[in-house]
């Protein structure tokens, strides 16, 4: 048997981290530099972009949503996080400026 599969991903992790989730620094990014659309007067549309999972951070312009996680795919150059109540992409960094989506 295989203890490896048993264990909580978590136990893995130095306390601090577990007790203390890093916080993210997020910076707005302009939706051009990130994913392939065309602009329309105040709208930037862009065609199937998935989102990937609902994150913990709430969008800091409307703060009405919690961001949602865009990777890399067809039509999205740079991983993202992407408020759906006002449409803004944000980059997210840690506390050294290191990016927290690795690509």
């Amino acid at each position: 048997m295989n203890l490896m599969n048993q264990m909580d991903p978590q136990s893995k992790q130095p306390p601090e981290q577990r007790d203390h989730p890093a916080h993210l620094y997020l910076v707005q990014l302009d939706p051009q530099s990130v994913v392939d659309g065309v602009r329309y007067d105040d709208t930037y549309l862009a065609d199937e972009i998935r989102t990937c999972g609902t994150m913990r951070e709430t969008c800091p312009v409307c703060g009405d949503g919690h961001l949602q996680l865009v990777l890399r795919q067809k039509n999205v150059r740079v991983p993202h996080l992407f408020c759906l109540e006002c449409t803004r992409c944000f980059g997210a960094f840690l506390e050294d400026g290191t990016p927290a989506l690795i690509e």
